[in-house]
């Protein structure tokens, strides 16, 4: 089944226009989420420019972005530039690819991804275009095993609870309850059944309590904090003191997903080192 997947992300990879290139492309990424794409299978020397945040502490592949040039993503300085191939996902526009394509550059912009298989697909997309997909699929086959390796695994009996600094939490049908389900947790999302991004039922969590709290982007400095701010609540800061804490570093959450097997592995492995899997059940 899963070979079949894989030779059906090649034929679709192949008919891409940009992989017309009789060498590999130079290319641009425009935003940040492109960035990953591109220093994923693009060799330093074909890259022109990556996003200004490409080096951020959000940016699951920060260290291969040190010494490159950057671009803020203006229409001018892709002009400017004049790469082969432009990437990018929210930043830019279709106005700006029509014109970039009269000067013969080509841009690509990845299918949204909704589901663990639309992130393994745009992987071998993107990298076909690039050159590397080759590697994108060897990526793709590792990723799959570990997925099904993490799904093995006994799930704990204890019931988790996501929270950002803003203080929401990822409901059902989210990427990051996903995520935590994969690493061995059931969660209040699906206790409370509360779906998408929404606020933290404080008071459903004070009658029916977690027994762990999973959060990110706290303490970086990347996400404001106004005195509204559901975080600010007692309640929420008690839980964070008093419950087991697993805080998942930002890379690991980065566009929607795209890393939610390296994601599980972290929260797996933290919780394990807490000891919240002595009591797991045998059967996920």
């Amino acid at each position: 089944m899963w070979r079949r997947f894989l030779i059906f992300l090649g034929v679709v990879a192949g008919g891409f226009g940009p992989n017309a290139y009789a060498d590999e492309p130079s290319v641009m990424s425009l935003d940040f989420c492109a960035d990953q794409y591109v220093l994923a299978f693009a060799k330093p020397e074909n890259i022109v420019a990556v996003s200004d945040e490409a080096a951020d502490i959000n940016s699951f592949f920060a260290a291969r972005a040190a010494g490159l040039p950057v671009t803020r993503g203006a229409l001018e300085d892709v002009l400017l530039r004049k790469p082969d191939l432009v990437v990018r996902t929210w930043r830019g526009s279709m106005a700006g690819d029509a014109m970039a394509k009269r000067l013969d550059i080509h841009t690509y912009r990845p299918p949204y991804a909704m589901t663990p298989e639309d992130n393994l697909r745009n992987l071998v997309l993107v990298a076909e275009a690039l050159g590397g997909a080759s590697d994108a699929r060897a990526m793709v086959d590792d990723y799959h095993t570990r997925w099904e390796a993490l799904k093995k695994q006994p799930a704990s009996k204890l019931k988790a609870v996501y929270m950002t600094p803003s203080g929401f939490t990822a409901g059902q049908g989210t990427f990051v309850d996903d995520i935590i389900q994969l690493a061995g947790f059931d969660t209040v999302a699906t206790a409370a059944d509360v779906h998408g991004w929404v606020p933290l039922p404080l008071e459903k969590m004070v009658m029916d309590p977690p027994g762990v709290v999973i959060g990110s982007f706290f303490n970086e400095g990347t996400v404001h904090i106004s005195h509204w701010s559901g975080g600010r609540h007692g309640a929420y800061r008690n839980m964070i003191k008093e419950l087991p804490t697993i805080m998942v570093p930002s890379r690991y959450l980065s566009c929607s997903g795209a890393f939610f097997v390296d994601a599980a592995e972290f929260i797996r492995a933290e919780a394990e080192k807490l000891g919240l899997f002595h009591d797991a059940e045998r059967a996920r």
